[in-house]
């Protein structure tokens, strides 16, 4: 029983350049298993990483990339994703063959485990750095007391309504309680 369903197999690439990976090698990388694969669907988090290797992909693929899916309609011919700064909600398609996307995990429910197991198929690939000119040179990451977006279980918001600076003491002091 594989522990988590609809995984086939796991493809691996090993190399010392892939310890800070970024989206010039991924994007290579992810082009190479694509064609060779035949796979028609990349999906990644609509975060930095994600946002920084599917425009790249999709350069060197020439397809769309469709971001920050919000929901997935028609069973993956049509998707929903936020525009004018989530004023509005827009439905959207592509007639692409190779469907690039970046998803806000917030927004789908996390998969569900079956029994551990270990049944996948593992593949090993070679990382691509042939023409690739950059270098990872150090990670600087802001430290914040507050929970990151992406996986906090309550978002709690502010703006216009809390009229100024001040009163975001009590938006502070709710999302303490809330355990956010």
């Amino acid at each position: 029983m594989q522990k988590y369903p609809g995984i086939s197999k796991i493809i691996v690439a090993t190399d010392p350049v892939l310890q800070n990976p970024y989206g010039e090698f991924m994007s290579k990388l992810a082009q190479k298993l694509v064609t060779s694969g035949g796979y028609d669907k990349v999906i990644a988090a609509s975060s930095g990483f994600g946002k920084d290797v599917m425009p790249r992909l999709g350069g060197l693929l020439d397809v769309q990339a469709v971001t920050d899916i919000i929901e997935i309609v028609d069973g993956g011919a049509k998707f929903k994703r936020p525009v004018y700064a989530g004023n509005a909600i827009a439905t959207v398609s592509t007639s692409d063959t190779i469907k690039l996307l970046t998803v806000r995990p917030t927004n789908f429910e996390k998969a569900e485990q079956g029994e551990a197991g270990n049944g996948y198929s593992v593949e090993s690939v070679d990382a691509i750095t042939d023409g690739v000119k950059g270098s990872w040179k150090q990670n600087i990451v802001s430290k914040s007391d507050m929970a990151d977006l992406g996986s906090a279980k309550y978002v709690v918001s502010g703006g216009r309504g809390l009229k100024n600076g001040e009163n975001f003491e009590m938006l502070y002091n709710l999302a303490e309680v809330m355990g956010s």
